[in-house]
Parts: structure tokens; C-alpha cells; sequence
């Protein structure tokens, strides 16, 4: 490769200084391109094109000559960002809180997105694999996935919140076990299928003032009993008696009193 051992020309005969002449140019014009370094005598700052890596990698020498700087690989534009668009393969880091901002039509004003003051810890927000409905918004996992939902607009009033249109709450689907579960952050709402002889332990999450209603239907044979942990209070203090007919469907509203007394008013055999 065109290299030189050093760019001092020395008296000789005129052949031989041409040869170094020339050798020397080549050296300058080529960066002293090379598998290795330049051998002999090197200066701060002289450029050395490094053909040991695929793709080569352009070098200068530091400031106090006694090694080199790698720049960037020789590849379209040294692998730098064009101002007119680039595709990044690694991470982006914006240091202490640098925006990121999208210009209008005219680049007068821009909308920036910033990370906050001051993080705990590391996390990662993935965006949703594809759009949402109109009039959804974007919600969290909790596990930082990303994802579509539909909300409800809300307008607040000096004693309360005053809800426009239809209220729905969905009915949860509560699993058939010996022992039921309920989630009350779930739904307002649920309904359970009896398989046999249950009990409907004490929800969790439970919040004052939350109410709804629990479906109870029989299975197809039908004759099974449900118990009930000891947060359901029900008038008299006396738990209900399950209609027994197959498929029967009865029903519980309730109402959170305290998070330890839910009170509950049974109806029986909807049909």
C-alpha cells in the first residue's frame, strides 16, 4: 500500500530522489492507506487509512503523537447522519433531557417530547403494533407495552364529574373453582358459572363506593350452594339460598361499604 517511512527528502541523485518523491505523494494522497500502521517516523495529526478492517477506518494521529484516533469507517458519507435523512441500527442517547422536536409546515414551531426531570430507574415505552379505533387513547400494561383503549370523556363540576351519553361496565367472567375469586379492579360487573359446591371468597382491590351486581347462574345439572366470605353482608345477617333449578340465573347487588363490609341485596330466578 502507498506508505512511506518517513516525508524527509534527502540529497541524492535525481532518479532516486523522484522515486521518493513519488513515493512520498503517494503516501499524501492515499492517507497512508495500509493493513498497518506507517512505519518510522509519524506526526500529530497525519491520517492513516486503515485497510486491516472491513470496512477500512480512517485514523489520525493524537495531539501528542503517541497514538491514533479512530474517526469512523470508510464507508457512504464515514457512516455519519445526513441532514436530509439517516437510518440509525443502534440505540439513540439524548443526554440530560435534550428534546427531540418535530417542526410545523414552516419550522416556526415544534412540538418536543423530553424524558423527565429525574428517572429511578431505566424503562422502555413500545409503541402498538398498529392503530388504534377513533377516540381511543394510548394506555400502559404497566410493563411498559403500549396499547389502544377506549375512554370516557369526563367534565368536571364543582361537587362531582357529570358523564354525557351511555355508562357501561363490563360483566368479568369469574373462574369456577372450590373457591371463587374477584377482582373488583376487573369490573363492576361479573358472573360465575356454578360446577359444584362453592364458596365466593372475600374480593380483593376493593374500594369504597364501588358497586355492581354478581350473576350467579346453575350449571346444567344444577342443586349446587355457593357460600360467601365474611366482607358479604346481606340483610338479617342471613346468606341467600341459590335458586336449584338447572341453568337458574340469580342475581347480587352490592355496594362497597367499608373495604371489610360489602352489603349485598340477592334476587332470585331470573328467567
Amino acid at each position: 500500500m502507498p506508505q512511506s517511512s518517513d516525508y524527509n527528502l534527502s540529497n541524492q541523485s535525481g532518479a532516486n530522489f523522484r522515486s521518493e518523491l513519488n513515493t512520498i505523494l503517494a503516501a499524501i494522497v492515499s492517507h497512508n492507506s495500509g493493513s498497518t500502521e506507517p512505519s518510522g517516523t509519524k506526526y500529530a495529526y497525519m491520517p492513516w487509512f486503515d485497510t486491516g478492517s472491513t470496512p477500512p477506518v480512517y485514523k489520525i494521529r493524537n495531539a501528542a503523537n503517541d497514538g491514533w484516533i479512530t474517526v469512523a469507517q470508510v464507508t457512504t458519507n464515514f457512516g455519519l447522519a445526513g441532514l436530509s435523512g439517516a437510518t440509525f441500527t443502534g440505540d439513540i442517547t439524548l443526554n440530560a433531557r435534550s428534546d427531540v422536536r418535530f417542526a410545523d409546515a414552516d419550522s416556526s414551531n415544534y412540538v418536543a417530547l423530553e424524558a423527565p426531570a429525574t428517572i429511578s430507574s431505566n424503562y422502555t415505552l413500545t409503541l402498538p403494533a398498529a392503530d388504534g379505533s377513533a377516540n381511543q387513547a394510548l394506555k400502559t400494561d404497566g410493563s411498559g407495552a403500549l396499547g389502544f383503549a377506549s375512554y370516557l370523556l369526563l367534565s368536571e363540576t364543582t361537587n362531582g364529574q357529570t358523564v354525557t351519553g351511555g355508562v357501561r361496565a363490563n360483566i368479568v367472567t369469574l373462574t369456577d373453582a372450590a373457591n371463587i375469586s374477584y377482582d373488583l379492579d376487573d369490573g363492576c360487573n361479573a358472573a360465575v358459572v356454578l360446577g359444584g359446591n362453592r364458596t365466593l371468597d372475600n374480593p380483593s382491590n376493593v374500594t369504597v363506593g364501588q358497586s355492581g351486581s354478581i350473576f350467579i347462574v346453575q350449571d346444567g345439572t344444577g342443586n349446587r350452594t355457593l357460600s360467601f366470605g365474611s366482607s358479604f353482608d346481606f340483610a338479617g345477617g342471613t346468606a341467600p339460598t341459590l335458586s336449584t333449578g338447572a341453568n337458574a340465573v340469580d342475581r347480587i347487588d352490592y355496594v362497597v361499604r367499608t373495604t371489610t363490609s360489602i352489603h349485598c341485596n340477592f334476587v332470585a330466578n331470573f328467567s
